[in-house]
This record gives C-alpha cells, structure tokens and sequence, in this order.
C-alpha cells in the first residue's frame, strides 16, 4: 500500500502488518485533471487541478496529527496493471482499516451563516443531490468504514455517516441497517414471524450479525444498491463490487459487459445465496445470469434466505450451465408455443401483502435436456403447493374424468414422474440458447421503452 506523507506530500509503501494502524483515506469524485502518481514523479503535479485537492486533503487532516493518508489519484501507478489489479482487490479493506475517511463532496457549499452544530435545508438538498451518491466506486467508501466525515467544496464540516444517515438512506435507497454497524432493532429474526407491514425492512440472516455486528445483505440486495450506478469504463461497474461481494478476480479491461457474468460467477463460487437469480428483465426469455446490475432496480428487499427451507443440494456452475437442484410444481404447456414449463422454488424470499414467502421463477424445457428462464419479466411469490423435489414423486388425482381427460391426466403424470426423478436440471445461465434464441437479444444499458408494466415488480402476486 503507497501512501502519502501529509507534511511532505512524499511516498511511501508498505506491507502487510507494517502499513500504519493511523491513515486517513479520501473519497472523492474524480476530475477531468487529476494530479496522478506519474505527475508526482515528473515533478507536475501542480499543474493539475486535481492537485489543490490532494493538498487541501492533507494540510486538513494533518492538522489532526494524521501523518499519513491514501487518495487513489495518486497513491496507484496506473501503468502497472499488476499495481491496479492489488489495490482494486484491496480497496474495500484499505476503506474499511481506515482510521478516519473523508468524504469530499466537490458540488456542495454550505450556507456560511448556518450554525456549526446542524446543517441548513438547502445544504441537505445540495448533498442529496450530489454526483457522489450516483458512482459505482463510491459505494463501497461509503459502506465499508464504520465513520465517514462529509466536507464540502471547501473543507467545511457537514456531518458523519450516522449524522447524516437518514438522507443518505434516502438518496441511495441503502436501508439503514446496513449503513452502520450497530443493528437496527427494528430488523426481525427470519425464523420468527412477519411484522407484514408496510415498513417491513426483510429478514437479514443473524449468523452474520452475530459474527461481525453487522447485518449481511443478500445479493440481490446489494445488485439493487449498485443498479443505479455509473463508472466511466463499463468493466468498472462489476470490479466497484469486488470488495462489497469479498471476492477477488483479475481485471481484464476490454471485456465490456463480460465483467459482469465473471463476478456472478465468483460470487456463486463462494456463496449459496439464491438470491443472485432474484431479478427482471423486460423481456420473455433470458438465461439464469443477470445480463446487467440495472435488472436488480426491483430486488431491494430480497431476503437471502426464505422461510420455506428446500434443504437442496448445493447448485454449481458447469461449462454446460447451471446445474441447479430444484423444488419444483406445475409441468404445463406454455402458453405461446411448443415449450413445457414448470415453476422452481428459490431459498430466498421477501414480505407481500399475504407475508413473507419465498421467491420462485419460471423455466421452459428448450430442448429435453437443457432448460432456460422464461416470464423473466416478473418473479413470483410462492403461491400454494404442492411442491415436488427429487425424492417425493408426484401424486396422482383420485377425480373421475372422461377418456380424454384421463388421457391429458396420464400424460401430465409421466412428464412429472420424468420430472421426480430427476435430482437436478441444467439451466442455461446466458441469454442465448445456441442456434435459436427464446428471447430477444437486447443491451439493457442502450435506450428503451419498457415493455413490463405492474408485473415488473419482484414478487408480483401469481
């Protein structure tokens, strides 16, 4: 780690344990002329327009005897991709160690007459509406220290992260349970019964809270917080998670939107939480991997672990697909063409206007052997059973139905003892299903009308 001695403005590295306990961090947006290490080193950088705000950063946080501290304009020799892939791997602890981070929010001015204990209405509006809620890497700089200080343009003091909690929770749509590391009483136990209010915030699991003080959102959840985000490079917007998912992978600048799939990948390596299937498209047909953040702008509330436990055996990625253990109901034909449809129960879930029930998607057999989500438009709340797993075949009806009904009956019966026996499906995880396609290719970033209305919500009604 390259810091930067705040009296001196000269660098320094270090490693592992010898990197100081006292640092201070910066937060910022970035500039169109940031002063760069490479600036440093020619002797330039007070040339830059970015260099007035690393040296106000530290004739500010020096005046609190803070001898060292990190600006990642500066502290990262950009030429080296091996550099860059550690410090975007490190970012989240670098946040997170940090004994005091500030955060400069360039498009704010305090009112000079308002009192230095509160802040003015117009100075809310102004941080509400600042360009440093809507970037992807300033998520994690929020979330990641336990105390955060806000500056405006001119160093003036406006508040800590608890401070100021409500209009950032607000503003992000990040709930506040999650934002400070002292759990929200109003948060209740997943296995205990539903407040089935309007204000229900969902059931984070405790096992996290027990072992960290703070609550573990889903990822679902944490998709949602970054859906409304933007970087300048579109890989950008999948490397500003590493450190909010704990997990690392290589920065391969030039995949484009491949980023994406290869960080949901990572994070199904090293979690069971179904709620990464949890999202909308505003199409009919995609794969089981989310194409892009925005298709989680309606997966806030999503609970990583519902109330309907299936006890399935764990799901794992193949070259092939998604190998996916289902609890599954209702084989029947689709609506538009030849395919075969069956609902699958996911372990996720979130709170309706009938309380808290788990989250379940559509899927449609493309060809026998390999299947595909279809109604990606909507997810469902489970509606009532019965449900089927590998271990319990389906029932036959006991009803008094004509030739042809017991016919359509004896049909229906194969395909789902067929379905019983099998202990696991291959889902395709891409939006494409080999020479046909089920759904229209589309780039989610690019303009659109959409073609989803009420039923775009997560967990529309059945």
């Amino acid at each position: 780690m390259r810091l930067i001695n705040t009296r001196t403005l000269e660098f320094r590295e270090f490693f592992d344990t010898k990197v100081p306990q006292y640092y201070a961090i910066l937060s910022h947006r970035w500039g169109s002329d940031e002063a760069t290490f490479q600036d440093f080193e020619k002797g330039v950088q007070e040339q830059r327009e970015g260099f007035k705000k690393i040296k106000d950063f530290c004739d500010f946080v020096s005046g609190y005897e803070m001898e060292w501290g990190w600006v990642d304009t500066c502290c990262i020799d950009k030429r080296s991709s091996a550099e860059l892939t550690e410090a975007i791997n490190s970012m989240y602890a670098w946040y997170k160690n940090a004994h005091h981070c500030y955060v400069h929010l360039s498009d704010v001015w305090s009112e000079e007459d308002a009192r230095e204990d509160e802040i003015c209405q117009t100075t809310l509006d102004q941080i509400k509406k600042s360009q440093w809620f809507t970037r992807g890497w300033t998520l994690q700089e929020l979330l990641a220290p336990d105390v955060v200080y806000f500056m405006d343009h001119d160093w003036h003091y406006l508040g800590t992260k608890g401070d100021l909690i409500q209009n950032i929770s607000e503003v992000t749509g990040i709930d506040t349970m999650y934002l400070l590391p002292a759990p929200d009483i109003r948060a209740h136990d997943p296995y205990g019964p539903c407040t089935k209010t309007s204000d229900c915030r969902g059931h984070p699991p405790i096992l996290k809270l027990a072992l960290t003080g703070r609550w573990e959102p889903s990822v679902a959840t944490r998709m949602n917080w970054v859906s409304k985000r933007q970087t300048t490079r579109i890989e950008d917007l999948a490397y500003c998670m590493l450190g909010i998912f704990d997990v690392n992978m290589p920065l391969l600048y030039g995949e484009g939107r491949k980023a994406f799939r290869r960080l949901q990948l990572e994070i199904i390596k090293q979690s069971s939480d179904e709620s990464i299937f949890a999202w909308t498209a505003d199409q009919m047909s995609t794969g089981m991997l989310a194409y892009w953040p925005t298709n989680f702008a309606n997966s806030r509330n999503v609970t990583a672990q519902g109330p309907q436990r299936t006890h399935r055996a764990p799901y794992a990625m193949s070259n092939q697909g998604l190998q996916l253990p289902i609890t599954w109901r209702s084989w029947y034909p689709a609506q538009e063409g030849p395919l075969r449809i069956i609902k699958i129960l996911l372990d996720c879930g979130l709170c309706g206007p009938q309380g808290f029930k788990n989250i379940m998607l559509h899927l449609a057999s493309v060809d026998g052997s390999e299947w595909g989500r279809c109604y990606s438009y909507k997810t469902e709340q489970m509606d009532d059973g019965p449900w089927y797993t590998a271990q319990v075949p389906a029932p036959s009806s006991t009803k008094k139905l004509s030739r042809w009904g017991r016919k359509q009956e004896e049909d229906s019966r194969s395909s789902m003892s067929w379905m019983a026996e099998r202990k696991e499906l291959m889902v395709q995880a891409d939006w494409c299903y080999g020479p046909t396609c089920l759904g229209k290719i589309h780039d989610p970033l690019s303009r659109k009308s959409a073609t989803a209305s009420e039923d775009s919500d997560i967990g529309s009604a059945s």
